[in-house]
């Protein structure tokens, strides 16, 4: 099978167009450039005086967010890095040892830290008052315009899961807020409220609540972003002193504007992981699904703190391309944090993929220095989600936007050429009354 050339140029392709869903960015690089990236594609800038909620992670634990990670970020919007103290026994429920736990991790080393409770706690207000009739946060929250809810998305003993909108009501809480979320209205007392948690939903309608309370006090969302860093997956959360290692692969980085869309994101990302021996996701959809987890998303869509509807744009594209063409390569493939460049002609790698490592195109964003209708077929019945290209055949755009696969090309053409220019692709050419995706596989396995 030989490689193929364009016809003449076209227009350049519009990007796929929107629809009523939230947008939820991702890229599968986790580093600290990725972060910067990712905060830079939802358009929104960190103005004023920027607070960088994070969980600050129990002493003994290993799986928080590292420093290293996030300073590149944190720095370039001039941001403080805010926490709360905890409700529960450990080393950060006194102001004291949580500034030792804080100057231990590291911290301290790239930004300033604020300890938002540490001279008290004031009340803002809630909009749904099912279980909760107000949120109790730092007094220290005032100090700040601006809101980056940087989360590690991991599982949770008690929420099921933790992701932004735990970051944001639980995190966001002081210690008597924290009590007062856990036993769902009952008590403000960090040492009663252990003996009020049987009220499950209640616990994570509440957490909806106080969520949608401090998105409200950022101007009604509009001095807030979502970042989930969806890594070092264990069912535990950073409160956890000892964790449970994590059995499955990190996924990636995920931000959007709206907390739910984001969440719901992440969760499903989990729950449709193509799990294999030793990287395996049952552990953690096992315990989300036993505690309920996933209402505290329906919750806070019911309360309208955001749409579990999305969908999910790749920022990993383009630097893929870019890559591809100044390396020389034929094909690249980004998925489950793992990226593979492949240099031969044609729709060989592909056909390879498929045939010995299908689990690669599941859900993958793919790079392709062209594109014609068998290319298309065939990442289509592979299951890629999204495509860059310098140049896409006309039938191929067609086939993509008919199977929902997002194409981004720099130029369209009516076909793709044989190398000598002098006639269409013979590959494509035997396509050329070929109507869906299975006629496509189904001619080309037979060449």
């Amino acid at each position: 099978m030989t490689a193929c050339s364009s016809g003449k140029p076209q227009p350049q392709l519009p990007e796929s167009k929107s629809d009523s869903t939230s947008v939820v960015y991702m890229t599968q690089d986790i580093s600290p450039e990725s972060l910067v990236r990712i905060y830079q594609a939802l358009g929104r800038e960190a103005t004023g005086r920027v607070a960088v909620k994070i969980s600050t992670g129990e002493a003994g634990g290993h799986n928080y967010l590292k420093p290293e990670l996030i300073a590149r970020l944190v720095q370039q919007v001039n941001g403080t890095i805010v926490e709360c103290n905890t409700a529960y026994p450990g080393k950060r429920n006194s102001t004291e040892e949580h500034w030792q736990t804080i100057r231990e991790h590291g911290f301290t080393a790239i930004a300033p830290v604020d300890i938002m409770d540490e001279e008290g706690d004031f009340t803002i207000p809630v909009r749904d008052t099912t279980w909760i009739h107000y949120d109790r946060v730092g007094t220290h929250l005032q100090k700040y315009d601006f809101m980056i809810n940087l989360a590690h998305f991991k599982g949770h003993a008690m929420g099921g899961f933790g992701g932004v909108l735990k970051n944001q009501s639980i995190g966001v809480a002081s210690a008597a807020g924290k009590a007062y979320i856990h036993s769902a209205g009952v008590t403000e007392s960090v040492v009663k409220t252990w003996l009020h948690t049987g009220n499950q939903d209640g616990f994570l309608e509440s957490m909806a609540a106080a969520a949608q309370a401090v998105h409200d006090y950022f101007d009604h969302g509009n001095n807030i972003l979502y970042i989930n860093v969806v890594n070092n997956l264990s069912v535990d959360c950073d409160c956890d002193s000892h964790p449970a290692a994590p059995e499955m692969k990190d996924i990636g980085i995920l931000a959007s504007l709206d907390p739910v869309a984001l969440d719901q994101a992440c969760v499903d990302l989990v729950f449709n992981y193509p799990s294999q021996e030793g990287d395996d996701a049952a552990a953690l959809i096992e315990r989300i699904n036993s505690r309920h987890g996933v209402h505290t998303i329906e919750h806070a869509a019911r309360i309208g703190l955001g749409s579990r509807q999305y969908r999910i744009l790749s920022i990993d594209g383009e630097d893929m391309l870019r890559t591809l063409n100044d390396n020389g390569f034929s094909l690249m493939v980004r998925n489950h944090g793992l990226t593979t460049v492949h240099e031969n002609r044609g729709v060989q790698d592909l056909l390879q993929l498929i045939r010995e490592q299908p689990d690669r195109l599941q859900g993958a964003t793919v790079a392709d220095k062209l594109i014609g209708k068998a290319a298309a077929a065939l990442m289509i019945a592979g299951g890629v989600k999204q495509v860059y290209t310098n140049l896409v055949c006309t039938p191929a755009r067609e086939l993509f936007e008919q199977n929902d696969v997002r194409v981004v090309a720099t130029e369209e053409v009516p076909e793709i050429l044989n190398r000598d220019r002098s006639g269409q692709c013979p590959i494509d050419s035997r396509l050329n009354d070929a109507k869906t995706v299975e006629e496509c596989v189904t001619i080309l396995s037979q060449m």
